[in-house]
């Protein structure tokens, strides 16, 4: 090689060493540490934990109206400037108490939305001191005098509001002044309801002559569908879920039963379509449900997810309700300052409407009666609003 060009190779070597060791020295001067420290990513945005709660296979539309508003949210730029973040548990009878604890201790999260039946929910409530946006109806759930827990809410319709307007559309457009009902024992959701309904009914002239249980898990119902064939009343009000209540229809009619069905929002299950081969014993029949009127978001989740229904309305509002109390605070540090403003919201408008919630944080809105038409819910009645009627608890 050649001299000359050897020595310009080593000087040029040289000063690109110099230049690196000194530029590498500036950069521990600027950050204050022998480690050099990667530049922020100006993409990334801190997450706001929210617990979901809700069962598997069925009513996972409460899930998935809460993931619709989360994505909108998100893209409108989270809340207070965190992209929100669900975490999940699966709702269960034996844990459902313990999911809870999990997600407010172990990880973090600022509320929990859910869970969805009412028996779960009466467990939940003493366990947990973090906001608690509820798919469940049965309104002493919040208002239990015995064991009170002021952070949950009610988001969609209660029981109580739902079976006030069954009474008045069984009396007052049906003509109906005789009912029995049927319900599942031990059930909280369904014994708020047949006690509501009873309570409504009777105050419009009506008379209930058959109150019979069955116990969970039970296809055969010829105790209970005798003592009603007996007693032949106008209604039959069965204020429990499918698979039950579609067997229960169809065996009251093969007994010749000819009372009009009337059910609870538990109705608004795809297995009240799927349960029979045959759907004529459960059509043409009238049960409450939540379902929203708002444009926007039957076409947005049905875009996203196909058919719309009332679960997933409170799924939605449920997590909107909450971005619009955090928002009102500021903070997400203060679990009782975010329960004192969802508390104090008013003229609530998402998937469904919310005027103000209660002093036992039910909320007063709109709720409607549906008739079935092919296993599906169509509209049928005016809707009320109404606030529950219930003692404040001590």
């Amino acid at each position: 090689m050649n001299i000359k060009v050897f020595k310009l190779m080593l000087c040029v070597f040289l000063s690109l060493l110099v230049a690196l060791l000194f530029g590498c020295e500036r950069m521990r001067d600027i950050v204050g540490t022998d480690e050099i420290v990667d530049p922020p990513d100006e993409t990334t945005m801190p997450t706001l934990k929210v617990g979901l709660i809700h069962p598997q296979p069925n009513y996972t539309s409460f899930g998935k109206g809460a993931e619709l508003a989360q994505a909108e949210i998100n893209t409108a730029g989270g809340i207070l400037n965190m992209q929100v973040e669900l975490s999940f548990r699966e709702e269960t009878t034996d844990t459902v108490a313990q999911s809870a604890t999990e997600l407010a201790e172990m990880e973090g999260v600022v509320a929990i939305l859910g869970p969805l039946f009412s028996s779960h929910a009466v467990k939940v409530g003493p366990v947990i001191n973090i906001p608690v946006l509820l798919g469940a109806t049965r309104a002493e759930v919040t208002a239990d005098a015995t064991d009170p827990n002021d952070f949950m809410f009610l988001i969609a319709g209660s029981n109580v509001l739902q079976a006030e307007l069954l009474a008045q559309v069984v009396v007052n457009q049906l003509d109906k002044k005789t009912a029995a009902m049927i319900w599942q024992n031990m059930d909280v959701y369904s014994e708020g309801f047949v006690q509501s309904f009873k309570a409504s009914f009777e105050k419009l002239g009506g008379s209930v002559v058959v109150e019979k249980t069955y116990e969970g898990g039970a296809m055969m119902f010829t105790e209970q569908l005798t003592a009603v064939k007996d007693a032949a009343p106008d209604v039959l009000l069965l204020a429990s879920f499918p698979p039950a209540n579609p067997h229960i229809m169809k065996q009251a009619r093969n007994m010749g039963i000819e009372s009009t069905f009337i059910g609870s929002d538990g109705w608004d299950d795809p297995l009240m379509s799927t349960t029979l081969a045959d759907n004529e014993p459960v059509d043409g029949y009238y049960c409450t449900n939540l379902d929203s009127d708002a444009v926007d978001f039957n076409a947005a989740y049905k875009a996203k997810y196909g058919s719309v229904d009332g679960i997933a309305a409170a799924g939605y509002d449920a997590l909107r309700i909450l971005k619009m109390a955090i928002e009102t605070v500021g903070s997400t540090d203060d679990p009782g300052a975010i329960r004192d403003a969802i508390a104090a919201i008013t003229d609530y408008e998402g998937a469904t409407s919310i005027s103000h919630f209660d002093s036992n944080r039910n909320p007063v809105k709109s709720v409607g009666v549906r008739k079935m038409v092919n296993g599906q819910p169509e509209p049928y009645s005016d809707i009320i609003e109404a606030a529950p009627v219930l003692a404040d608890p001590e």
